[in-house]
This record gives C-alpha cells, sequence and structure tokens, in this order.
C-alpha cells in the first residue's frame, strides 16, 4: 500500500531527528547468485538396526550378587572391632540384603550381622541374624539373635508416612566357658511399634532438615514365645528437626523414655550410656538413649529417660570424587551437642540425671557412586559420676 504525502514526510522527519539514514532499497534481480552451499562435514553414519532380543521374565538372582565391600570399624570401651561390609540388591530394590562380620580386639572372636529385606509388595519383610560376643566383667558373653519382621504403611503423603510393623524375636545368651543354669538365657517375644514421620532432606542438606519423627513400640516377652521371662516394655521416641540460621543448619532435637511392667526384680531392661546398641528391642540392658562421655551400657535400671540436642552446620561441600575411584565426597560438617539420660528402678532422682557435652566432624559420601554413607569423628565429656573425655568414630548419625 502507497503511503500518502504528508505521511511519508512526517516520517522521513522522525527519522532524521533520531539521526538515522535512509537507505536505498535492495535490487535482488540485479544480484549475482550465490555460489552452491558444499557441506564439508562426513556423512552420517547410518542409524543402527532395531534391537532384537528375546523377551525374557525379570530375573532378580544375578544382580544381587556382591559388588563391593566396605571397611566396618567400630571403637567400644571394652573392646574394639574391625572387619568388612558388603551387600547387594536388583535393579528394583525388591531384594536387599547387606552382611557385616568383625574380629573383637578384647574377645579375640569373629561376630557376624546379616540381613534381608524383600520389598515386592505392599508389606516389607525383613529377616535379620547376628552372632555377637561381648566383652562383660563375668567374661565372654556371647548372643545369638534371630528377628522376623513385617512392616506395612499405613498412609502415604507427599509430607509424611505412617507404618506399623511387627517384629518376633528369638534369642540365647550363654556366658563363654560356663555351665551354670544361670550363665544362659532364653529369650523370645513380639514387638509392635507405630511410627510417623514427616523428616525431610533435600540434595544439598546435611542431615534431616524440617518435620520429625514419633515412634511408639511395646515388647511382650512371654514363656509361650519361647522366653524364660515374662514382662512388658513400653517406649516412645521423639524427633524435630529444624532450621536455623541458614538453608542447611539444622536444629536436632530429640526427646526419649521408656518403663517395664511385670516380674518386679528384673532391673537390666534398659541401659545408657555411649550410644544405642540394640536394633530392634532387647530384653536386656536394651540401650536406646545417646548419652556420650560415659562407658558403654554404664547405668541400667527399668526406666529410662533421655533428652539430645544437636547444632549441626555445613563446612563445605565437594561434591566430587578423583578419578575413577569409587568414593563420592558430598558434604563435610560440624556439630556441637548436649546430652542428657538417666536409667532408674523405683522413685526418680532429678539429681542422678547425667548430661556430657561435645562436638564431632562429619562427612557425608557415597560409596561406588551409589551407596550412602556417613561417618563421624565425636569428641564427648560427661560431667558427672563416671563421666570422661571419650573420642567415638562411627558410622551414621546419632539420631
Amino acid at each position: 500500500m502507497e503511503m500518502d504525502a504528508p505521511v511519508r514526510a512526517d516520517a522521513e522527519k522522525r527519522i532524521d531527528r533520531r539521526g538515522q539514514h535512509h537507505v536505498a532499497p535492495l535490487d535482488l534481480a540485479s544480484a549475482t547468485p550465490a555460489a552452491p552451499y558444499a557441506d564439508a562435514h562426513p556423512a552420517p553414519r547410518p542409524d543402527p538396526r532395531p534391537a532384537s532380543a528375546e523377551v525374557r521374565p525379570y530375573r532378580a538372582g544375578p544382580m544381587v550378587l556382591p559388588r563391593f565391600w566396605t571397611p566396618w570399624v567400630e571403637l567400644g570401651d571394652s573392646e574394639d572391632r574391625f572387619g568388612v561390609a558388603t551387600g547387594g540388591s536388583d535393579a528394583l530394590f525388591r531384594h536387599l540384603w547387606a552382611a557385616r562380620a568383625t574380629y573383637g580386639t578384647g574377645s579375640e572372636r569373629v561376630n557376624a550381622n546379616a540381613f534381608y529385606l524383600y520389598d515386592r509388595f505392599r508389606t516389607s519383610f525383613v529377616v535379620s541374624a547376628s552372632d555377637e560376643t561381648d566383652v562383660y566383667t563375668d567374661g565372654l558373653l556371647r548372643t545369638r539373635r534371630v528377628n522376623l519382621s513385617a512392616s506395612v504403611p499405613l498412609r502415604r503423603t507427599v509430607r509424611s508416612i505412617q507404618s506399623l510393623s511387627a517384629t518376633w524375636r528369638r534369642e540365647r545368651e550363654q556366658v563363654l566357658g560356663s555351665d551354670r543354669p544361670e550363665d544362659r538365657a532364653d529369650l523370645g517375644g513380639i514387638e509392635t511399634a507405630w511410627t510417623i514421620s514427616t523428616a525431610r532432606s533435600y540434595p544439598y542438606s546435611i542431615s534431616s532438615t524440617e518435620g520429625g519423627q514419633l515412634r511408639l513400640a511395646w515388647l511382650r516377652e512371654a514363656e509361650a514365645l519361647g522366653s524364660q521371662l515374662s514382662l512388658d516394655k513400653v517406649t516412645a521416641d521423639a524427633r524435630l528437626y529444624h532450621r536455623v540460621f541458614g538453608e542447611r543448619d539444622v536444629l536436632a532435637l530429640r526427646a526419649g523414655g521408656g518403663t517395664t511392667y511385670g516380674e518386679p526384680r528384673f532391673e537390666r531392661s534398659f541401659a545408657v550410656g555411649g550410644y544405642p546398641d540394640a536394633s530392634l528391642f532387647d530384653i536386656v540392658r536394651t540401650n536406646n538413649a545417646v548419652l556420650r562421655g560415659y562407658p558403654d551400657n554404664a547405668f541400667t535400671g527399668r526406666s529410662y529417660a533421655a533428652v539430645n540436642a544437636e547444632y549441626r552446620f555445613p563446612l563445605f561441600s565437594p561434591q566430587r570424587g578423583w578419578r575413577s575411584v569409587p568414593l563420592f565426597l558430598r558434604h563435610f560438617r560440624g556439630t556441637v551437642f548436649f546430652d542428657a539420660a538417666h536409667a532408674w528402678s523405683g522413685e526418680f532422682q532429678a539429681a542422678d540425671v547425667k548430661t556430657a557435652a561435645g562436638a564431632s566432624i562429619g562427612l557425608d559420601s557415597a560409596i561406588g557412586f551409589a551407596l550412602p554413607m556417613t561417618a563421624e569423628l565425636t569428641v564427648a565429656h560427661g560431667f558427672d559420676d563416671q563421666g570422661e573425655t571419650k573420642v567415638y568414630f562411627r558410622f551414621g548419625l546419632a539420631f
């Protein structure tokens, strides 16, 4: 469409005021044709032929064979343990297993632990077994244990999960080298537990960062289940994680307690001192508390209570490995903490509560670029009777 003369003149004035220049239109008809394009790159390779393979049922067997091993170190008061651990799983994580073997420097015996998890259906099944020897003042105590567990998720959402579990345990304790009947105990019980968790962590988190967890459990020990005792044990454990000064700093709080009903003369239901040493409920000296800076299982009783506070903060995050070495360094973190715990029989006495404080340096890594691993080097000091300055090295967070 041709532009009217007054409009064209006004447009030319505006162009001149902006300092722009008029450009003559190109005469494409008289332009020299361009040379044809020549591609200097080699011709692409032909597409591969479609794969043809036999369709076979899913077989998990070859995939669960062990393909790694890692050193294992446990430092304790009565003895230190050194050994190796390994495990495996299939691609869909329906089958998962791990095993550990250690040598105790005090008992001079080999300890073995293993578990197998089957998680194909809604209910998860776990079978675990252990054969361990502990050093006590009366000699060497050998404990052989088998556990069968089933766990069902009751409700699962984006932010929380509730589950109900039941575990049958059969256990035999025996003082090595003794033929006295009182130095041998057969135990058996059923534990039921309800757990709700809203704890959340993120790719750069140094631990659980938000939310919390609550666990309520009840253990029934009875002669009908193969036990020499008849009693009930009830425990509760609550944890809370909250960001404080930054996106990755975490204040971790924990409170727990338990009590025993039945068998009034049985006063070794619970123990406090050191780190927890019970993966499931043990009827004797169950240690679910964290009380660093004191000998392991130093205090026992029919009831226990414990409170812990940890401030965890990041130091630096390498997020790298070295060449093809199957170890990936994720985070280094620092922790300062305070512990308070007590185990008693009869009346509770606040003056008998034991307290401790300390600090630790932790490492988060991945073995084989896939298996998460957390380790901590801790220094703690106990402020009350039997308290001392102790150094710990262990795998996993305190809670």
